[in-house]
Order: C-alpha cells, then sequence, then structure tokens
C-alpha cells in the first residue's frame, strides 16, 4: 500500500472489508470497475508530529482559556468517565488552575512533564512528553496520560499508534506490578482504587484495541490477579465491571473463532459455542443493570447504550468468518447440480440469525442514540465502528441466497447513521459510507451476473445500487420494544443447536452446507 506493508488481522474490519470486496471485484473481472479504496489508517487527519529538537517556551495564547479547559474536562468526564479512568481528578484539576497561575512561559520542568495537553494540541502533547526512564517517576500517572493519548488517536482513525500508545501503558502497568492486587499497610483506599481502576482501564483499551487490529492479546488473565470494580460501590463501577467482561469476551472471540489464517478452521463451531455460552452467562447481568428499552418518552443511558453495543457485536465479530466462507462458496459453485443453491444446516441458518439480529439491533440502538443526540460522532468511536460493521455484514447477508435474510431496510439505516456523523464533521465516516457503496455496488453487479447465468431467482442485490439506499430516519422504532430480548435463552439455545450434529468438533466448510 503506496509502497509500505501494512497488517491488519483478521478481526480487524478494515481487513475483513477489503477481503470481501477484493474477492467479488476479483470474481467479476471486468475492466471498467473502480479500483477498491484502501482508505488505510490516519489519511482523514494528518498529524504534524513533533521533532525532537529542542522544546520551545509554551505560550498560553495558544491554548483554551481556564474555564474552557474546564468546560472540556467535564465533556470528557461526561462521555468517558463512567467507562474507563483516565485521570485523577482532584490531581488533575488542582494541576490545571496552577498551571493557568504561572503565566504564558512556564515551561514543565523535564522532571515534571506529565501534565497532559487537550486533545487539540496533542502534537505539543507529544513534544512535551519525557522518555520512559522519566516516565517511571509517576508511572500510575504516566499509563492514565498514555492512555488518554491513545483512546484519542484511536478516535481520529490513527489505530496503528493507538495500538502502540496503549501497548507501552500495558507494558508500564505490568512492570509496576498494576496487574497483581496490592498488598501493604501503607497504602489509603484512594490510592487502592485509583491502582485498580487504571489497571482495567489499560486491559479494556488492550484488549479492545488489538481486536480492532487483529493482533494478539498482550497478557493472560490467568496472570491477573487485581480484583474488579465493586460492584456495590456505584453505577460507574458496574459499568466498569460489565468492561472488563466484554473486552474477555472479545478476546475469547479473537483467540478461538478466529484463525491464524482466512480460513474457516475445523473447531469453528465447537469454539463459537463456547463463546455464545459465555455470552449467555453474560446476558443477565447485562439485562438487569443496563438493559434498554426504547420508548419516546424515556431517555436512552449512553453508557447502556455502548455496552449493548459492545455485546451485539461479540455475535456480529463471530459469525464473520462464516459469511465470509458462504461468499467464498457462492463464487466458486454458484449452483448446485440440482439447479438449486445449497441450503445450509439449521445450526448454521440459527447461527446467521443470531448475527443478523445482533446486526439489526445495534442499528436500532444507534438510532434512538441519534434521535436523542447522543451519537458519538467525535468521541466514541464504538458508534462508528457499530453503525459500519453491522450495515456491511446486513448488506452481504443479504447478497447471499443461503441466508436468512430477506429485509434490507437497516441498511438504509446504517447509511443515515453515517450521513448524520459526518454533518457533524466525522471525516472518517465519509469513508466508511465509501466503502459501504463500493460493496453495495459490487454486490448489485454480481446479483446481475449470476441472475443472468441462471434463471433462478436470487436476492443477491440488497438494494438496487448505494445511490438508492435511504437517506432519511426509519419509521420501525417505535415498534422495537426491548433490546435485550435476544440474550440468555436464545444465546444457551443456539450454543445447544451447534452441538447436536455428530461432526461438530471436527467441522470443514463441507459440513456448513446439508
Amino acid at each position: 500500500m503506496g509502497g509500505r506493508r501494512r497488517f491488519l488481522g483478521p478481526t480487524s474490519t478494515w481487513s475483513y472489508t477489503q477481503q470481501v470486496t477484493t474477492l467479488i471485484k476479483n470474481h467479476l473481472k471486468s475492466p471498467d470497475l473502480p479500483k477498491v479504496p484502501l482508505n488505510p489508517e490516519g489519511q482523514e487527519f494528518v498529524l504534524g508530529w513533533p521533532s525532537t529538537g529542542t522544546i520551545g517556551p509554551l505560550s498560553l495564547n495558544t491554548l483554551p482559556s481556564l474555564d474552557f479547559s474546564l468546560y472540556l474536562t467535564n465533556t470528557v468526564k461526561f462521555h468517558l468517565s463512567q467507562l474507563y479512568h483516565l485521570f485523577h481528578e482532584e490531581t488533575f484539576i488542582a494541576g490545571l488552575h496552577k498551571f493557568y497561575e504561572q503565566g504564558p512561559y512556564a515551561e514543565p520542568l523535564p522532571g515534571n512533564r506529565l501534565w497532559p495537553a487537550g486533545s487539540e494540541l496533542v502534537s505539543r502533547a507529544i513534544e512535551l512528553m519525557p522518555d520512559a526512564l522519566a516516565l517511571n517517576q509517576d508511572p500510575v500517572l504516566a499509563t492514565e496520560i498514555l492512555c488518554c493519548l491513545a483512546l484519542y488517536l484511536q478516535s481520529i482513525d490513527h489505530k496503528n499508534s493507538a495500538f502502540l500508545y496503549v501497548g507501552q501503558a500495558m507494558r508500564m502497568a505490568i512492570s509496576q506490578g498494576l496487574h497483581r492486587e496490592l498488598v501493604g499497610n501503607n497504602l489509603t483506599n484512594e490510592d487502592t482504587e485509583r491502582h485498580y481502576a487504571v489497571w482495567w482501564t489499560v486491559y479494556i483499551l488492550d484488549r479492545r484495541f488489538s481486536s480492532l487490529m487483529g493482533a494478539p492479546n498482550s497478557i493472560r488473565d490467568e496472570d491477573i490477579t487485581v480484583p474488579l470494580p465493586d460492584s456495590k460501590d456505584s453505577h460507574s463501577a458496574k459499568a466498569m465491571s460489565m468492561q472488563v467482561a466484554l473486552a474477555q469476551l472479545h478476546a475469547q472471540v479473537l483467540n478461538t473463532v478466529y484463525g491464524s489464517d482466512t480460513q474457516l478452521g475445523p473447531s469453528y463451531l465447537k469454539n463459537t459455542q463456547e463463546v455464545l455460552e459465555t455470552m449467555a452467562g453474560l446476558a443477565s447481568d447485562l439485562k438487569e443493570t443496563f438493559g434498554m428499552q426504547f420508548d419516546h418518552d424515556r431517555p436512552i443511558s449512553r453508557v447502556s447504550a455502548t455496552l449493548n453495543l459492545y455485546y451485539h457485536q461479540c455475535v456480529v465479530l463471530s459469525t464473520r468468518p462464516l459469511l465470509l466462507c458462504l461468499l467464498r462458496r457462492l463464487l466458486s459453485e454458484p449452483m448446485s447440480e440440482d439447479n438449486g443453491y445449497l441450503e445450509i444446516t439449521e445450526p448454521i441458518e440459527a447461527l446467521l440469525r443470531a448475527a443478523q439480529d445482533s446486526a439489526t439491533r445495534s442499528l436500532w440502538i444507534l438510532t434512538a442514540l441519534q434521535s436523542q443526540r447522543l451519537l458519538g460522532t467525535k468521541f466514541s468511536t464504538i458508534d462508528l465502528e457499530s453503525t459500519f460493521s453491522s450495515a456491511f455484514v446486513l448488506s452481504l447477508m443479504a447478497a447471499l441466497p443461503t441466508c436468512p435474510l430477506e429485509d434490507t431496510t437497516d441498511v438504509d439505516a446504517g447509511f443515515h447513521l453515517l450521513n448524520q456523523m459526518i454533518a457533524k464533521g466525522n471525516v472518517i465516516a465519509e469513508f466508511r459510507r465509501e466503502d459501504l457503496e463500493q460493496l453495495i455496488n459490487l454486490l448489485h453487479l454480481l446479483g446481475v451476473e449470476i441472475s443472468q447465468q441462471n434463471s433462478l431467482a436470487t436476492n443477491a442485490i440488497p438494494v438496487s445500487n448505494a445511490a438508492d439506499c435511504a437517506q432519511t430516519l426509519p419509521t420501525q422504532l417505535g415498534d422495537v420494544g426491548t433490546f435485550n430480548d435476544i440474550y440468555s435463552d436464545q444465546m444457551l439455545s443456539l450454543a445447544g443447536l451447534l452441538e447436536l450434529d455428530p461432526a461438530f468438533e471436527h467441522v470443514d466448510e463441507q459440513w456448513l452446507c446439508s
């Protein structure tokens, strides 16, 4: 790519998008097809990374006012503080006031260069950041800063840089033993709670960014002895505990469902069954504390929406290899000998329905958030990731004759959400919309080719083309009801269904079809 080799593993949505679109394009063999847009990371925002030269004086004229800085701090707290621990509030606010009181040329001393600037001044913040030796002088604060920087970089689609910085935070935390339960009489409850919160924030970000990159996890769960946040203490502690559980679920998908290559492994169904059983165990806790109901008269919790989106994306992530496998079969063997499409087995159909349900519910939740002006256009990367991933999977399912999906209205909802994000200034959403349009246009051409080759009707056209996708707000939300009714019982039932076939433990691609 541009003369540079890039790596993103199989769980990466970008990598999956490239695989699917390239596979279809290579099959069509039309010279008139446009190139598959690469849209590599970071091209939306080019950061002016600081040099390693002498650091000049810092003028307050380039900084927001103290009042606006406090407003920005509270904005970050609103969006992120219930899901992550990013800074010790009392220490940070005191340092902020002190910084503004010292005057325009009060440059932090080399031994005290840990104060993080705002996101608009990220390049300056990196320039002020000390080396590893100096960071070790206050490793907890350094870990908090590295997590803040990683989240910022992830939000502007610099995935690789974000992954590197959260990896540095993880190494810093492990080197200080933050992954171990603290012992000793000289620790206050506040210190202990901060250490634990910092650790679990690093853990969550590392697991999540590893999944987005398709990279291995940095630490085994067996090596961690830090207790989970006490869910009896506060709603934030409950949210953090649920975040940890969902991060562990994502890691389980990464480690078991996905193999080392792009092929469907022989233990795919067995591993997927184990993931579903884990999800069933998690579902009751999620529903009890963070359950969601859509009601036009009732506000939606942003925290609950985020956690539910992560839950549903685990289902989608688990089934994406299966969809890629079915697409390969369609392109290599469009018709069986009796002039009909191969029918998939009942367990596989049930798994696909679960994926469809989770993708659809993700878009429902996101549309509900947008209707209450809570859709994350800048801070929350999960909203864009869920919107694109769900719409992409639903579009692909509609193109596969063996899939149970018939109604594609929710794909239109995905376009509506992307357009809303773009209108709010989210440049990255423009590239995701371009990727989705490319897929739909390729699927349209594929559907035309299959229809011409065979007299059998096909539903391989999710929409006539990308330009025909609805741009208006879907109207079915009033009938959504409880978002969570997919949960425990359905997951357990589906897990049991996957185990019915005698070939369950050694499945290959031939077994997928009856």
